[in-house]
């Protein structure tokens, strides 16, 4: 191995970096220090003998990296400058552009937005002159097509210099009804459980009960394990127990919801399927997953056995491009451990089989559509923020 090691000298450069100097050979593991050969350079830190911190790293041509580091790959916040090219400023994993940042070409055109795998994801292309010349979104690009809000919220975030400049209007502080989601009665005092996603940043909290529109207060909330317990002034005839155990294995369930909000139908939807894991993402056991179908505004809706036992609360999709999505609830254990720490009693699980007629009846009366009213603003905010989960309404995406 025809490598020079050439360690950093404080007395030249100063120590820049919190970590010792390494070594004069490997291994080296938590030191800075200064590496090359023929085709590059690398001066930063290292953690198990590669590139791991701050770092950069050049090549004979110019080029270079300036940024972090992960297990001898880009990752996380960094710049490549390659000199008469092109730059990139912004975030970076597994050694691709991935996450919010700033490409820009020799000729001063640039793209601004989210990057996924390498490649550019959601944003918008703007010329030297700063005119929007073309627009991506979901890793496709448009030059016809005008950008959309979410486009534009990224671009604000990234670059406030680029994104238009509009006054404050006076409907940025209007409060109107931004998202849907689903709650479920669990006592005859009017407490609901939802999840903590669905009222999340709302200044209201809206339920649809037999045609009437009743607000309600945000008792509790579990950002971890995405639970919320809510109250209105409402005493239901007709509550769902909740299970004294989790579901098993290939359990026969039903869910129950109202996707897509009211886009379909006001009338509550019902789907059904079996329990397929035990785990969520991550190897996650508060949560199991299923393969009956969930869809945005699903979210917080009773998970139930043919009993009407609620043995999980409707949670999350996993879509990955080419693969069947995965649909996930959280475990009964998990929701009666929520609802124990804040004083809140479930009534005892059914211990016969309902009739479908008894059991869609209890799903009617029971299942309730909720609305999140909040700022035209928030929502603008919400929608550009990554990972956002709320079910919007469609005039806003």
């Amino acid at each position: 191995m025809n490598r020079i090691l050439i360690l950093l000298a404080m007395l030249v450069v100063g120590n820049v970096y919190a970590l010792p100097p390494c070594p004069s050979s490997p291994p080296w593991d938590n030191c800075y220090g200064s590496y090359g050969d023929p085709n590059a350079k690398y001066v930063g830190e290292w953690k198990n003998s590669v590139m791991h911190g701050q770092g950069t790293l050049t090549f004979p041509d110019g080029s270079n990296y300036v940024g972090e580091w992960k297990d001898g790959k880009t990752h996380g916040q960094g710049t490549l400058t390659v000199p008469n090219e092109s730059k990139y400023v912004g975030e970076w994993k597994d050694g691709d552009m991935h996450g919010q940042g700033t490409f820009t070409v020799s000729n001063g055109s640039k793209y601004v937005g989210e990057f996924k795998d390498g490649l550019p994801w959601e944003g918008i292309g703007f010329r030297a002159s700063g005119e929007i010349w073309e627009t991506v979104s979901g890793g496709r690009k448009c030059e016809s097509c005008k950008p959309t809000a979410r486009q534009l919220a990224i671009v604000q975030q990234i670059d406030p210099s680029l994104a238009p400049k509009p006054k404050p209007k006076p409907e940025d502080n209007k409060v109107v009804r931004a998202s849907s989601g689903t709650g479920f009665f669990v006592s005859r005092s009017g407490h609901i459980i939802t999840n903590h996603h669905v009222v999340e940043e709302c200044k209201a909290v809206k339920v649809s009960y037999k045609g009437n529109e009743v607000k309600a207060s945000v008792l509790a909330a579990d950002r971890h394990n995405d639970l919320a317990i809510i109250k209105t002034a409402l005493n239901p005839n007709k509550v769902f127990p909740v299970s004294g155990k989790d579901a098993a294995l290939l359990e026969d369930i039903v869910i129950a919801g109202f996707p897509l909000g009211k886009k379909i139908s006001a009338s509550i939807k019902t789907s059904k399927g079996s329990v397929t894991s035990l785990a969520g993402v991550g190897d996650n056991y508060s949560r199991f997953q299923t393969d009956a179908a969930l869809n945005q505004g699903n979210s917080g809706g009773p998970i139930m056995d043919q009993k009407g036992n609620v043995v999980g609360v409707a949670v999350s999709r996993w879509k990955q491009e080419g693969v069947e999505s995965f649909n996930f609830g959280i475990k009964a254990s998990t929701l009666k451990t929520f609802a124990q720490s804040n004083s809140l009693t479930f009534l005892p699980p059914n211990s016969r089989d309902l009739s479908n007629r008894e059991l869609g009846q209890l799903i009617t009366d029971a299942t309730l559509y909720l609305e999140c009213w909040m700022t035209v603003a928030k929502i603008k905010q919400l929608i550009a923020k990554e990972g956002n989960r709320k079910a919007f309404f469609s005039e806003f995406e």
